[in-house]
């Protein structure tokens, strides 16, 4: 497919050809093939891959803290490197620094040199909090929710270690507030984040529009199984954080090793200081598990793309032992992959898993409840392959991505056509619209 280098668009036909292509930039601070990313980096390339599809012209911006500045592509996806000048860094906040005036200017800048139509950005950090001070007048500004630091601290049950640490957490919840507040449309991931964000943040009243993640074409390719003749694989996918409950996992790992001694679990993620008492979670899981169960549990890391895919490939079952979750993109993969999946009975898996026809859905904080799910799901190749087959096709009918493209589309241009009106009466008013 022909490819404008100036622009990123694809040469086909807008989706809509009565309507012009739009411009659309995704303003983040992670993306996959730059750098560690969780679910927003891979959110925005999901979205972005999409809509060039649609013929739309799609741009990443990354924020980088690097002193180059370059651009590069992801396929037909342009992906630009920026950063504020050594001088702009050094003011004081809000002035300079992230999420501050000067930031705001340097994205209206490059805003402005795209010529972009409408910019996204995560709520997390921030990002667009003066956003509305600096931006180009017919720039239309949609923040999304994924899930915000506050959420994150308390379902980590973080605790700020001196009075200058809780000053720079007030900070940041009041930037990502006022980048949610001042934003011309507000969109959220599931109906759970919409709501639990406006409780964290201390909105009195919300106006989301749901627009839930998707899957795009190439998680449904096929990429095949493990051979029954393989030792059973538990795959575990996310950062090591209390939240994601891979405590939970290693809690379960020696009853399914007593009743499937066979199993070998992964962990795939990044390790995190979310342990009780602010330590490495890695090392805490390790210290869970007894001796003679060690040799069959792998920690990954960090997984790059073609690394994650092959260990999906290689994966029996895909557990989410979850305290918390937004709307999981590793589980939405999972699916289209037609992978056996146990999940927590918590709000984020509820719009994505139905129990007994897409997937297990156990009790959260209950180990037990896990491994029996687990034990369950390895003896079982025929409940397996039923589960799997009934995910994927879930994915498929609800959450393909052109289908979800197309809904983020409406909601662009009607923040397009709407903003003067929004613009006189407030933002974050009124109720959830969907």
């Amino acid at each position: 497919m022909p490819v404008d280098t100036e622009t990123g668009a694809s040469a086909i036909v807008a989706e809509g050809a009565r309507e012009r292509p739009l411009r659309i930039g995704f303003l983040t601070p992670e993306y996959p093939t730059q750098r560690y990313t969780g679910g927003i980096g891979s959110y925005v390339r999901q979205m972005a891959s999409s809509l060039a599809d649609l013929g739309h012209a799609p741009f990443v911006l990354l924020s980088d803290s690097s002193e180059e500045e370059e651009v590069t592509f992801d396929g037909v996806i342009p992906v630009y490197r920026f950063h504020l000048s050594a001088l702009a860094a050094r003011l004081p906040w809000p002035l300079g620094g992230d999420a501050s005036i000067a930031f705001a200017r340097a994205v209206a800048a490059m805003s402005k040199k795209l010529r972009l139509d409408v910019l996204e950005a995560p709520e997390w950090l921030g990002l667009t909090a003066f956003l509305h001070l600096t931006k180009p007048k017919d720039l239309r500004v949609v923040v999304r929710l994924h899930t915000c630091s506050a959420i994150i601290r308390k379902v980590n049950k973080l605790r700020a270690a001196s009075f200058r640490e809780n000053l720079a957490w007030r900070r940041t919840d009041a930037v990502e507030k006022l980048a949610i507040s001042t934003a011309d449309v507000v969109t959220a991931c599931s109906k759970a984040i919409g709501a639990q964000t406006t409780k964290a943040l201390s909105f009195s009243k919300r106006d989301f529009k749901v627009v839930p993640n998707s899957v795009h074409d190439s998680a449904f390719s096929p990429i095949g199984n493990i051979g029954s003749n393989v030792s059973p694989v538990v795959l575990f996918v996310g950062r090591l954080e209390w939240r994601k409950g891979p405590d939970l996992l290693m809690r379960a790992v020696p009853e399914v090793l007593k009743r499937c001694p066979d199993t070998l679990f992964r962990l795939a993620g990044v390790d995190t200081a979310t342990a009780p008492g602010g330590g490495s979670m890695g090392a805490y899981l390790m210290g869970l598990l007894p001796h003679n169960a060690r040799s069959h549990v792998e920690f990954c890391g960090h997984l790059t793309a073609p690394q994650l895919e092959d260990a999906v490939r290689q994966a029996t079952i895909c557990v989410f032992p979850s305290r918390y979750e937004g709307l999981p993109m590793v589980c939405l993969e999972a699916m289209a992959r037609g992978k056996a999946i146990v999940a927590t009975d918590i709000l984020g898996f509820s719009e994505l898993l139905s129990n007994a026809e897409t997937g297990i859905i156990v009790k959260a904080e209950d180990p037990e409840a896990l491994s029996d799910a687990l034990i369950q799901l390895i003896n079982n190749p025929v409940l397996r392959d039923g589960l799997g087959t009934a995910a994927r096709e879930r994915a498929r009918s609800n959450f393909h991505a052109t289908v979800i493209a197309k809904s983020m589309l409406q909601v662009y241009r009607s923040s397009m056509k709407d903003v003067e009106s929004r613009s006189k009466t407030g933002s974050f008013e009124g109720h959830e619209r969907q």
